[in-house]
């Protein structure tokens, strides 16, 4: 069984899209789990585009050929990152039926794809967007998405007006808003917070990153509870006609475009990323000394949640070459020990957040033995002395600060 999708790019310092290519998925016989395959190909007419972009730069290069793959469901990583997590999922099964075609996915959301890519059945028709609504509507939003989580009927009227974001990673209930010229992703709380201030950590975390030196997106909490943050893969045209979209790659994308690395241990790893950057990255050194910032500030707020679709890199000022995003997604996780394991791997240690772990492939970074060690001082230095003001400064308790203290505990030398 095959499905085809119209693939299209927002270039450069246009609002509307291009249409890029073809994609085609298909479900191979046999096979338990299931199989698949993904082909892709670029119009002539784009490859004809002085102005055309790469969807990406390592595996779907601008050259008029097929290009197949069977990693990541039959996805090249860019259509990969476009596609919802479970909760989009979940969302667009129950609006449109359990999608038999995993395309479905890419053409049943809201089109508010991360990056700069969109989808349709039709190379006629570009892919179309509604204007987005301000903060007005978030209460209402509040209602329905907990309507859709909770799997209860939902007012046809409300639902009508408020259109989850469900293109987005994750498995927090979120739209997208406008407000103050700019776009923000607004997330909501989940049934499992079980009433733990989620958003307020959130934010608190992404100050004390940028206190930390680390570049961080921007983000406040409205209502007490909504986590509402900029989208940095968004801004308005000069002009006001509309909004340029910015290209994104994940670091899942990144990994899985060197099939040939994936038989390796601890594939998915931060030194391994750093040494991907030098393939597409516009500021090597800049790009690899912020990477390590941000694996040490994750590993001394227990974040360990920090798997490969949580960072990402945005297209730069050359064609082709992309730049380490902003930070997202950074909250501490609580663990029964004090043995934290990372999503990614650290070091020759693997996953476990140590010291020594941290420091064992500081070179893969560009950094000595010394400027390693005086990072992870200046980073762990840092977030000891501020946590519990940054919380505080969310309206954190003295109770709640006590309970999610452990997050915080100084980094270990090495494993016992």
């Amino acid at each position: 069984m095959t499905s085809e999708v119209w693939v299209w790019c927002w270039l450069a310092g246009d609002a509307a899209p291009t249409l890029a290519g073809r994609f085609q998925h298909t479900r191979l016989p046999g096979g338990n789990p299931p199989r698949y395959r993904g082909e892709f190909v670029y119009g002539r007419s784009y490859l004809r585009n002085p102005n055309a972009l790469a969807l990406d730069p390592l595996q779907l290069r601008l050259i008029d050929r097929s290009y197949e793959t069977a990693t990541l469901q039959g996805f090249f990583g860019p259509l990969r990152d476009a596609m919802p997590d479970d909760w989009g999922r979940y969302v667009i099964d129950r609006e449109f039926g359990p999608q038999d075609e995993l395309t479905g996915y890419l053409l049943h959301g809201s089109g508010d794809h991360i990056g700069n890519l969109g989808f349709t059945t039709s190379r006629e028709v570009p892919p179309q967007m509604r204007p987005l609504p301000g903060l007005e509507i978030l209460e209402p939003a509040r209602s329905v998405l907990r309507g859709l989580e909770e799997g209860r009927p939902v007012d046809p009227v409300l639902q009508g007006i408020v259109r989850p974001n469900t293109n987005l990673g994750g498995a927090r209930p979120k739209i997208t808003v406008e407000h103050e010229g700019k776009q923000w992703i607004a997330k909501f709380p989940a049934r499992e917070d079980r009433g733990a201030p989620v958003a307020r950590i959130e934010r608190a975390m992404l100050v004390l990153a940028e206190a930390c030196g680390i570049r961080a997106a921007n983000a406040r909490v409205f209502d007490g509870d909504i986590l509402l943050v900029e989208r940095f893969d968004r801004a308005r045209m000069a002009d006001g006609s509309g909004w340029r979209r910015d290209g994104f790659l994940s670091a899942q994308t990144v990994f899985y475009a060197n099939a040939a690395a994936q038989a390796y241990a601890f594939s998915g790893s931060y030194f391994r990323l750093a040494q991907e950057m030098a393939k597409f990255s516009e500021a090597l050194a800049d790009d690899r000394e912020q990477l390590f910032r941000r694996m040490v500030f994750n590993c001394c707020i227990s974040n360990t949640d920090d798997h490969e679709r949580n960072h990402g890199f945005l297209a730069g000022d050359m064609p082709g070459h992309y730049t380490l995003s902003p930070a997202y997604d950074m909250v501490p996780r609580m663990h029964a020990t004090r043995r934290r394991e990372h999503a990614l791997a650290i070091g020759q240690d693997g996953f476990v957040a140590t010291r020594r772990n941290i420091l064992s492939d500081c070179a893969v970074f560009g950094l000595s033995p010394t400027r390693a060690l005086a990072l992870v001082d200046e980073v762990e230095a840092t977030v000891q002395a501020r946590w519990t003001q940054v919380l505080r400064d969310e309206g954190l308790s003295d109770e709640q600060l006590s309970d999610w203290a452990g997050c915080f505990s100084p980094l270990a030398q090495a494993l016992d």
